[in-house]
């Protein structure tokens, strides 16, 4: 398990500091008040869940609210990746609000700077502007008496009732901890902060990693580099895209009929859904999609060395399935090598691996991921009890009701927690499940006052989670990031999102306790 470096991390939006940051200023210019300002709810992060979050919460009434954003911009994870050929592997009319439809998305793919700009324009359409402060990096939040006081990098600080971490575990960047990468003197580039004079026309580039981000990067980086190789660990299951451009006739026609893109979305929903079943109890369709993959592999790859280093090991499903219509084409290129020979160290000029081979760069990308964890590593949130939602929550499963709720922390709830990740579908389904429940909690805690979730609601959870993980091929011995160290499933929602949304549509009072003035933790921020 390759862990983060802080010394490699570039301030994440730090290149895209625009007419969009003057904006977003709410409390960044004006002095801090001698007492934190106090709001009902306090949302962390303005991607996807901040935004649906407090759009939602201002539909229930609850005007009260503000997000804190640590970069100079909205937009998350769709604002700091910007790596040649980014974009959603998930297709447009499902990968966006059930309640902001887009009729004149460009195409079935959308790209990455047109989801961050449909982002935005969300934030526009819900009169969102005025509730985001950005600059606001949150170092630190305790609950403290009946309310949680939260602390942002520079000493600002905020209270509330309510704390949302809409913080999502696709942004800090995994640094792998390979022998000499400190002493590489080429550039240097890391996938999740691609900075914008990344030119690499005419060099030698290596990439490191064949996961999402490679399948994209490396098409789209090969016919302008002199030299590409692609640095190999696992092999990766890619089935086809199939992405269209969508036609000015289309994105008419959703425009002036609504319905018809409400159908064309659960068209979409309904195709994808389906796919779960062959994660778990119909695995008996795996072979006949696997077989489907590898006829494709072997038309794309005519050369059967090649062909043999592409063709993975494990069962389809046990890592993430990639979608591409390009990737394996790619390595029939003549300025493309495929290396799977282990890396042995990096030196100043390169990389060597096991057998000797030397491979002189004049750029290195690590295409090596992100730590879901490291969400929560950054920032300090202490419980009633002194705990933290840090090193030790994340060391034991990172355990959580329904991927929303913690027990021993008080009206704070995680959106795309723990356990809600998929492997089939679009997250923004359960985004917008745990937002419903979330709210529901909010305005039962306005009538009953703050409570938190019960240990034995969390324990039922993690019961659950285990023994359907059990039956699914995320338990079939691959090791993948959907699991933790000890082979915990502590990502991935093994099930449907119809049964999420259905685990998650009321929340039920025996679920959870009120908090006594007296279990308020003594410390101060």
């Amino acid at each position: 398990m390759v862990a983060t470096s802080d010394e490699y991390a570039v301030s994440p939006g730090a290149a895209h500091a625009s007419r969009w940051r003057k904006a977003y200023s709410r409390g960044v210019s004006q002095p801090q008040p001698s007492e934190p300002r106090h709001h009902r709810v306090l949302i962390v992060g303005a991607g996807f869940s901040g935004i649906a979050m407090a759009a939602r919460l201002r539909e229930a009434g609850i005007d009260d609210l503000v997000i804190l954003e640590k970069a100079d911009d909205v937009g998350g994870t769709w604002r700091d990746n910007r790596y040649p050929g980014c974009a959603c592997d998930v297709p447009s009319r499902l990968y966006s609000l059930s309640f902001a439809q887009k009729p004149n998305w460009s195409r079935d793919f959308a790209s990455a700077p047109e989801i961050w700009g449909y982002l935005r324009e969300c934030v526009t359409r819900f009169g969102l502007t005025d509730d985001i402060v950005t600059g606001a990096d949150v170092v630190s939040a305790q609950w403290r008496g009946d309310r949680w006081r939260v602390k942002v990098r520079d000493g600002r600080t905020w209270t509330a009732g309510a704390l949302v971490l809409g913080v999502g575990g696709l942004h800090v960047p995994v640094w792998p901890s390979i022998p000499g990468l400190r002493e590489y003197q080429g550039r240097l580039l890391h996938t999740a902060d691609w900075p914008a004079d990344a030119h690499l026309t005419g060099k030698r580039v290596g990439v490191i990693g064949t996961g999402a981000s490679a399948v994209q990067l490396v098409p789209a980086i090969a016919g302008e580099v002199s030299e590409l190789t692609v640095f190999q660990r696992t092999a990766s299951w890619i089935v086809p895209r199939h992405d269209q451009p969508w036609s000015p006739a289309r994105q008419g026609l959703f425009a002036r009929w609504p319905i018809t893109q409400r159908l064309a979305r659960w068209h979409t929903y309904l195709r994808l859904e389906v796919r779960v079943l062959g994660f778990g109890r119909l695995e008996r369709l795996r072979p006949y999609i696997e077989r489907q993959a590898l006829a494709r592999l072997a038309r794309d790859v005519p050369d059967p060395v090649v062909r043999a280093k592409l063709t993975p090991d494990y069962a389809l499903g046990c890592k993430r399935v990639l979608l591409s219509d390009d990737y394996w084409p790619t390595f029939t290129r003549p300025n493309v090598t495929l290396e799977t020979d282990p890396i042995a160290r990096v030196d100043a000029t390169g990389i060597t691996t096991v057998a000797g081979t030397k491979h002189d760069l004049d750029a290195l990308v690590l295409a090596t991921g992100f730590d879901p964890g490291g969400s929560f590593d950054r920032m300090s949130v202490t419980g009633v009890t002194g705990h933290t939602l840090g090193t030790e929550w994340v060391a034991a499963g990172r355990p959580t009701h329904l991927g929303i709720t913690v027990p021993g922390f008080p009206e704070l709830y995680l959106l795309l927690g723990p356990n809600t990740a998929l492997g089939h579908s679009s997250v923004v389904l359960q985004i917008e499940s745990a937002i419903r429940y979330a709210v529901q909690a909010i305005l039962r805690a306005d009538k009953d006052g703050p409570a938190m979730v019960r240990p034995r609601a969390q324990r039922r959870f993690a019961s659950w989670v285990r023994r359907r993980t059990r039956r699914t091929v995320w338990a079939s011995g691959c090791r993948s990031w959907y699991l933790d160290e000890q082979g915990r499933n502590v990502t991935i929602w093994p099930a449907s999102t119809a049964r999420y949304r259905w685990a998650t549509r009321r929340v039920k009072p025996s679920d959870f306790e009120p908090v006594r003035l007296s279990e308020a933790n003594p410390q101060t921020s």
